[in-house]
């Protein structure tokens, strides 16, 4: 497998992961914390680049089995700015 494919989908199951695990395991801010920096990476991607990143997360949605999982990873693109013009 292409690295670029197992680190995306790394990230994806890592973010996703906190993403959907309830407040009382942990606190938001620090969720926030993790998160953002992490995204924050993907800003210096030109335009081209920032598209194949988004077409990888598609793929790890396509291939994950769990409907809530899969609307998160959907949703991840946008939610962590890789849709805004360049």
């Amino acid at each position: 497998m292409d690295v670029n494919k197992v680190l995306v989908r790394a990230f994806v199951s890592v973010i996703v992961s906190i993403d959907l695990t309830d407040d009382d395991d942990i606190d938001p801010d620090i969720a926030t914390d993790i998160i953002e920096p992490a995204a924050a990476l993907f800003g210096d991607l030109s335009g081209e680049k920032r598209q194949e990143v988004v077409s990888l997360i598609l793929e790890c949605a396509e291939l994950e089995d769990n409907a809530e999982r899969r609307n998160a990873i959907l949703a991840l693109p946008e939610a962590i700015g890789l849709l805004r013009e360049a």
